[in-house]
């Protein structure tokens, strides 16, 4: 009894034949269906907001977002801009009368015209506690501007001599000072609350906290502060770096990677000019209808965004390399335009569709994730990589429908190369190593692998948000100056919450917030510790003549309250940044250095550890601030793709086991889709490379991508072997067939995923680099591996005689 092809991959390619026989025949609507597409995606496009706040990250229901918003309500924003200045020419730097009195005009500047500023604090406006007889007066520093150099220097003694300036508004040298522009909003406000002028809508430089940054350089700029030098970082500066990054890697590198796969695949096979913008119009209008999604569904261009253009320009491309090969070849045997696309894509039609879907895949179980921003990824990536698998199905197949076909009288023997020559020589050599040395590849293979296994042992998650962008990005130089001169710039905050009015000025639960700020303190990425005790002290050092030695908590309750009552009824505002309105919670700041977040966890372990051995009387404590968000985040995206690297793994090996109709060629088909991410992974841990909160999207996209390859080679010597009923004929005949265009899509996918080291985010190019090598493995474990290992294990069945009509003899095993 004779088998035939029939498994669901033959049935999917002849389903795809009669569907480019459709195509063909129906151009105009096809066309004028893309048209459509093409404009309603440009239309819902218009609609999409650029958003890198953590609004777009965190779900609402999300504890840590619940924790952080309670904060906001009761406490204000945590989020500044911090500009760091100096004064090189002059002398006593800032503390020059000329120099001061420029600050002092910069800051009324800022109170009055950036927007979303709630308070300016600097070395004129300062909030400071001086006594006065028997009483005190809380008003600005520099209330009544000094009159000469010589009061203006009895100023910085007395500033200096204040714990609570120090490493905050001046440095301990005093050669360096700060503007810190307190902000009213915050990154978790929605969309609704950040647009500055609705008559602008949501463009970038009308939202929060672009629209602030942009009016804060340009105050900056104005020729009345010559002569200072100012460098700006904290909260702002950040995310509006951020954003401007994401917008101009996605608008530049989608550019600069369609040049580049337009250039390789005209150097790498000889195809006409409209069989090259075939797969470029497939590729822009994909990305036209994921904008498109994104707009219609309400998704926001936010951190991953970047990444996506490059990934669809790359996947559709290389896709599209498939059916072009199998269309020269058909076309240069028939010279039948329609019938050689037709022809094409009833051979590679169901590999492409399953290569299509398992890359898919490989975006899709990011769904899981706990950050919203990355599940929506997942979705418009994925929807991408489907619409450039559709259009390639019917919008190509027009395209190269087109033109006059030709008669020829070429012979099937004698069709000519459409590749360059080095191609076809890199494959008869792999066909001739795999010949003869298959047992040699497959203990070299296990031994890459082995050892890549050790290596994955020893790989750690970290991310450092100073360390993603490149060291030329002005964001990244201002922060790491500001850190060396004044301390750190993230933010984590304690909440103490006693439950009982008046709670906070009990003398115990005081002495113990004490204890606790000093334990900070004492770690070496905690810069500076604020809290209500630091008021306390300075109220109490200001009641005793200013005396550093009462620079202490008081120990009786009643002195505390009346310090409290005294600070009020004399104007001061700060508290209202510490203490709830009954007195029941306050909070403790720390500014820690910016490092890594494996370090700043084991940080806040540590503190955790020392409340948990010295708790707050009758208190709670729990952890928030902007700096712990951004923490929680790299957490989050780190659980997701540890869950999504398994689940990927047992997705793709059921489809591959579908396709082949196998579970045993399913299984052994998923050995060269692992390497890669395991010689890579291994590869970052023998290195000392961290898994970052990008290059965790690394296993999921590489062997989604991988796949494809896998896919086209096994179903190809699949096939080769029920013809000829011989591995060793079917090895060589596959990848003659295929491993062109295996090669090919390789070297325009390394094309593509070298455009992300235009990216400003060092972490961009960094994954870029890494996804080239996942990709370049995959290309060896296919070319070197995977043909050994089938010719070795023989898995569809014994070798037998072909009877000549296209079917297998007698005998061969089920697993076909």
């Amino acid at each position: 009894m004779a088998i035939q092809n029939n498994k669901f991959v033959d049935r999917v390619d002849r389903s795809f034949g009669y569907l480019a026989d459709w195509a063909v025949h129906h151009r105009k609507l096809v066309l004028l269906l893309s048209l459509v597409m093409l404009g309603l995606g440009l239309y819902f496009a218009g609609m999409v907001k650029s958003d890198n706040s953590l609004d777009a990250y965190f779900d609402k229901s999300d504890p840590t977002y619940i924790a952080y918003s309670e904060y906001l309500d009761e406490f204000l924003s945590d989020e500044v801009t911090y500009i760091v200045y100096r004064v090189p020419d002059r002398e006593h730097g800032p503390f020059n009368i000329d120099a001061m009195r420029q600050v002092a005009q910069l800051s009324q500047a800022f109170a009055d015209e950036v927007p979303y500023v709630r308070d300016v604090i600097s070395l004129p406006t300062v909030e400071f506690i001086r006594a006065d007889g028997d009483s005190i007066t809380v008003d600005e520093l520099m209330l009544d501007f000094p009159e000469t150099q010589a009061e203006l220097l009895d100023l910085r003694t007395e500033v200096l001599g204040r714990p609570l300036y120090v490493d905050y508004i001046i440095n301990a040298k005093a050669d360096y000072a700060a503007i810190i522009l307190e902000m009213e909003r915050s990154s978790v406000d929605p969309l609704d609350k950040i647009i500055y002028d609705e008559a602008k809508g949501n463009q970038l430089d009308n939202l929060y906290p672009q629209v602030s940054d942009i009016k804060i350089r340009e105050i900056l700029a104005r020729p009345e502060y010559a002569g200072i030098d100012f460098y700006l970082t904290g909260d702002v500066p950040m995310n509006s770096a951020y954003n401007h990054v994401f917008m101009e890697d996605a608008a530049i590198g989608t550019a600069v990677t369609l040049v580049v796969l337009a250039v390789l695949s005209a150097i790498l096979f000889r195809a006409s000019v409209i069989a090259l913008l075939g797969p470029l119009a497939v590729v822009v209008l994909s990305i036209v209808m994921v904008m498109g999604m994104m707009g219609a569904f309400g998704w926001v261009l936010g951190l991953f965004f970047g990444i996506v253009p490059t990934l669809i320009c790359a996947v559709g491309v290389a896709q599209s390399v498939h059916i072009l090969l199998e269309f020269q070849r058909a076309h240069a045997e028939t010279g039948d335009r329609q019938a050689s696309v037709k022809a094409a894509i009833a051979k590679v039609g169901g590999a492409c569709l399953l290569a299509s879907i398992t890359t898919a895949v490989g975006f899709l179980v990011m769904t899981v994730s706990q950050l919203k921003v990355l599940s929506e990824m997942a979705l418009y990536a994925a929807s991408g990589v489907i619409f450039t698998f559709v259009l390639s199905m019917t919008l190509l197949v027009v395209v190269l429908s087109f033109g006059k076909s030709t008669k020829t009288t070429t012979k099937p023997n004698q069709v000519k190369t459409t590749v360059l020559p080095i191609i076809l020589r890199a494959v008869e050599a792999c066909i001739a190593i795999n010949l003869k040395r298959p047992m040699l590849l497959l203990v070299m293979g296990g031994t890459v692998l082995l050892v890549s296994l050790i290596g994955v042992t020893q790989i750690k998650v970290d991310f450092n948000f100073l360390e993603d962008f490149k060291p030329h990005v002005e964001w990244r130089q201002h922060t790491e100056l500001a850190e060396s001169v004044m301390g750190g710039i993230l933010n984590v905050t304690y909440i103490i919450d006693t439950d009982d009015s008046e709670g906070v000025k009990r003398p115990d639960v005081l002495k113990a917030i004490e204890g606790i700020q000093q334990f900070a303190e004492s770690q070496s990425l905690v810069k500076k510790a604020y809290s209500v005790v630091d008021i306390q002290k300075d109220l109490n050092r200001s009641f005793h003549g200013d005396d550093p030695a009462w620079y202490r908590l008081p120990e009786e309750r009643n002195l505390i309250a009346q310090y409290f009552l005294v600070y009020e009824m004399s104007g001061g505002e700060e508290l209202q940044e510490f203490v709830s309105q009954d007195y029941s919670r306050t909070v403790m700041e720390l500014r820690v250095e910016m490092t890594g977040s494996a370090a700043i966890t084991e940080l806040l372990k540590t503190i955790d550890d020392y409340i948990a051995a010295n708790p707050i009387p009758d208190a709670e404590i729990r952890k928030t601030g902007i700096g712990l968000m951004w923490v929680k985040m790299g957490e989050y995206i780190a659980d997701t793709q540890l869950y999504g690297y398994s689940l990927i793994f047992i997705i793709v090996a059921g489809f591959l086991c579908l396709a082949f109709g196998s579970v045993k060629v399913g299984m052994l088909a998923m050995i060269p889709n692992l390497a890669p991410v395991i010689v890579v992974l291994g590869l970052m841990g023998w290195l000392g490379i961290h898994l970052d909160y990008m290059k965790l999207l690394l296993a999921t996209i590489a062997i989604g991508i991988a796949v494809d390859d896998t896919l086209h080679l096994v179903i190809r010597f699949r096939r080769c072997f029920l013809q000829t009923g011989n591995y060793r004929r079917a090895l060589e005949d596959a990848m003659r067939d295929v491993g062109p265009a295996l090669l090919i899509t390789t070297v325009i996918l390394l094309g593509a995923f070298s455009c992300y080291l235009l990216s400003n985010l060092a972490i961009v190019s960094s994954f870029g680099i890494l996804l080239s090598v996942a990709i370049t493995v995959a290309l060896l474990a296919d070319m070197l591996f995977m043909p050994a290992l089938l010719l070795i294990t023989k898995p569809f069945g014994p070798e037998f005689e072909p009877d000549g009509t296209g079917e297998t003899s007698l005998g061969v095993s089920s697993a076909v």
